[in-house]
């Protein structure tokens, strides 16, 4: 490259050598020998800029850092420490001392003439931790119809846990035909109802009871249950009441009247 400029700048130079050669020359002939020798450098100047290709050394792009990106710093949430709750067991756990398991009911075949007299008796088996004793009571709870002789009987026996007390008692059926219902309560001396006992009666046509029940067996007015010491516990209030009553009657037939095991 450098070689070729040299060698058009050498013909420019003899281009103007010869113009100077040339100043004799007529007016005219001056000015035309002028103008091509212009004419000549001009384009020679031309070239030689067109063969001259200028070098630009691009410089390397400058990478702009990216700013990195700021991730949101992430707060777990405390968790405070769970005191474990202690759970009851067996043995802090309240359990009724008062457990009653019914393991017998007669007459179990209801059904009944009108007016029919019979023996109602309930079988209790004490399954709890509490020992029955003191003056118990064996009520009508109120509900449905009273079918025994009297509304509450006083148990004054002891029934240890395991044992089974029998509470009997004299009953009628009504006089119309019909289903009946009776509840009973059994409570505490304190008169804490703790077990409840239900009989449905069944009054119509037929009856599968044929016997009745006999003074011997079985009372039947509270003037048999209450002239003898042992049943008027079973009787309970009921005695207390019927001798304030009747005490005078009683005696004048030759007999004691008890109630709760006491003669009044």
């Amino acid at each position: 490259m450098r070689r070729e400029m040299m060698h058009r700048f050498l013909i420019v130079v003899t281009a103007l050598i010869g113009l100077s050669g040339c100043m004799h020359a007529p007016q005219a002939t001056k000015e035309d020998l002028y103008t091509e020798a212009a004419g000549t450098i001009a384009a020679q100047l031309t070239e030689t800029a067109a063969a001259i290709t200028p070098t630009f050394t691009e410089a390397p792009p400058t990478e702009t850092a990216s700013p990195a990106p700021t991730q949101a710093q992430i707060i777990l949430p405390t968790v405070a420490p769970v005191e474990a709750i202690p759970q009851a067991t067996a043995t802090e756990a309240h359990v009724n001392p008062y457990q009653v398991e019914i393991v017998g009911v007669a007459p179990a075949l209801n059904q009944f003439l009108p007016k029919q007299t019979f023996t109602l008796t309930w079988q209790l088996k004490n399954v709890g931790t509490a020992t029955w004793s003191g003056k118990y009571v064996f009520a009508f709870n109120n509900k449905g119809i009273q079918l025994a002789n009297q509304s509450s009987y006083a148990i004054n026996t002891i029934v240890q846990p395991g044992e089974t007390l029998t509470i009997s008692m004299p009953a009628t059926a009504p006089a119309d035909f019909g289903t009946y219902q009776t509840e009973w309560a059994f409570s505490t001396s304190e008169g804490v109802k703790f077990y409840y006992v239900y009989y449905t009666v069944i009054v119509g046509e037929t009856t599968f009871i044929t016997s009745e029940p006999t003074m011997t067996v079985t009372p039947s007015d509270l003037a048999w249950m209450c002239t003898d010491a042992a049943r008027s516990n079973i009787q309970g209030a009921g005695c207390e009441e019927f001798c304030t009553n009747n005490k005078l009657t009683i005696n004048n037939q030759g007999k004691a009247c008890y109630a709760f095991g006491v003669e009044r």
